[in-house]
């Protein structure tokens, strides 16, 4: 195809480009739409990656890059664990201490926070025995004290094993009398967590000379690396040393992105800090990225992969949160992590004593050729969903992200990166209310630009530079981005990791 024809791109929404200049010009012209476009070819070429699967959701704005906070909102509903109690004569009890309370008798407990009021009955691990606090709460050095008594039929007292350091206590209700009661009891306001992120900073440079503007990869050893399908469906390549140039250099700044937005970590310290100072005197700031956000709430280590611990991290996660309806999760996993899901499950269906293979049904067995025999068989399954107790249904989605051996160095002893045997679960949210999502500064996209010599931007096409930016004949590709990524309530995520990231 001739260097001067036209072609219509599928991927570029039936945009009309030439062949001949390099995708530096189309990203110069329309950054926006080009960074959609970029991710877009970038998926196709080498999977999916973190920022291609935040692409599909709504990207949050801000005024400005300076650091974004948000506040949680805990639970109201919770326990408090008991620091230690002191029986009715005074005495701190232990396990070796008689029964408690008896027969009606005040005794004190000891809690960390204040968190019951006057009146209430509550409860330990059991609620056999009800314990009825007497009066406001006092604070009594680092803890508080509540007096109480039993308010069970128990007036042979509470066991000491029930009162000591680790009981979890909660409210159980503030009973009164039918006639004349006072008040009693009060409520509990959850306390709000903050969280802050900052905006992480990237560029990349390149440099290439003038004369490289009209050097096709005919002419050198170069091959060509971008392949897009044209309305007609069929495959064209550019094929100019320039789009070799500019592919490579928007192929590492994605890379990069993603990296930043999956693994990047903040480099505050805790007094407030940044240590790392650029070229320009001035502090580099790095901000969280997924992971790092993901891993101060539900994250599990393991050594062996099984559905028992799944089932189990699944139900703490729904318990009292979710309804039925709403238990279907889909799993980020790598390779290896399927394999070893296809694995627990292939050993828990070998327990269903009536669970027979159906060649027709299930399509498990079936014809294939060989030279072998006339009469050749192909047989093969995989496991990629389970139903699990309780109204939990599992889906695998394999991330070929947990695979690269580039990011991932650490080797698993069964083979493979260990970050493929690693499990995510990602509550994006809802549209009108998302959990998961990038973040930009208004009015500031990935920001490209170039520097060139008088005679030649290879990057563009333009000779004759009127305005050359120096005397040499060559020419320098610069890309910028500012970009931040936020997990809302990390307590809707989970992630179970291999022991041996563990670090």
């Amino acid at each position: 195809m001739a260097n001067n024809q036209l072609w219509k791109l599928a991927p570029w929404g039936g945009m009309d480009i030439k062949s001949s200049p390099a995708l530096g010009r189309i990203f110069e012209r329309t950054p926006q739409l080009a960074s959609e476009l970029m991710v877009q070819i970038l998926a196709a070429n080498r999977g999916k990656t973190l920022e291609t699967f935040l692409s599909q959701f709504p990207t949050k704005e801000f005024d400005n890059d300076t650091e974004y906070y948000w506040e949680i909102i805990g639970s109201t509903r919770r326990n408090v664990s008991l620091a230690y109690a002191v029986d009715e004569f005074g005495a701190i009890v232990t396990a070796n201490s008689a029964n408690v309370g008896v027969g009606i008798a005040p005794f004190y407990l000891y809690f960390e926070e204040e968190y019951f009021f006057d009146g209430e009955y509550i409860v330990g691990n059991y609620d056999v025995y009800k314990f009825r606090i007497l009066g406001d709460p006092v604070k009594e050095g680092a803890y508080v004290k509540y007096k109480v008594e039993l308010g069970s039929n128990t007036p042979e007292g509470v066991p000491a094993e029930r009162l000591l350091a680790g009981e979890k206590f909660s409210v159980e209700a503030a009973y009164v009398e039918s006639d004349l009661s006072r008040k009693v009891g009060d409520i509990r306001h959850a306390s709000t967590t903050a969280m802050r992120n900052e905006f992480s900073h990237i560029r990349l440079q390149h440099k290439v000379g003038g004369a490289l503007i009209n050097d096709n990869i005919e002419k050198n050893a170069y091959s060509c690396l971008i392949c897009v399908t044209d309305e007609n469906g069929n495959k064209k390549t550019f094929n100019s040393y320039m789009q070799h140039v500019d592919w490579e250099f928007e192929k590492e700044f994605a890379e990069e992105k993603n990296n930043a937005l999956a693994f990047g970590r903040s480099n505050r310290t805790k007094g407030d800090e940044y240590l790392n100072t650029g070229k320009s005197g001035l502090k580099i700031k790095t901000g969280d990225g997924l992971f790092a956000q993901m891993e101060v709430a539900n994250t599990y280590y393991f050594n062996t992969f099984s559905l028992r611990m799944l089932e189990n991290a699944l139900m703490e996660l729904c318990a009292d949160k979710l309804d039925f309806n709403e238990r279907t999760f889909v799993i980020k996993t790598g390779q290896r992590g399927a394999y070893e899901f296809h694995k627990a499950l292939n050993k828990e269906m070998s327990g269903w004593t009536n669970f027979q293979y159906n060649g027709d049904a299930l399509g498990v067995v079936s014809k294939t050729s060989s030279p072998l025999h006339s009469n050749a068989l192909s047989i093969g399954y995989q496991f990629v969903e389970y139903l699990a107790p309780n109204g939990i249904k599992i889906k695998l989605d394999v991330d070929p992200s947990y695979d690269d051996t580039y990011v991932h160095k650490v080797m698993h002893p069964k083979g493979g990166p260990a970050f493929s045997y690693r499990y995510d679960i990602f509550d994006i949210g809802t549209p009108e209310e998302q959990n998961i999502f990038k973040c930009t500064v208004k009015n500031m996209p990935d920001i490209k630009g170039y520097q060139c010599g008088p005679f030649a931007n290879p990057f563009t096409g333009e000779k004759g530079i009127k305005c050359a930016s120096y005397d040499e004949d060559s020419a320098v590709i610069h890309k910028k981005s500012t970009f931040g990524i936020c997990v809302l309530d990390p307590t809707r995520t989970m992630s179970l990791i291999p022991s041996i990231l563990n670090y």
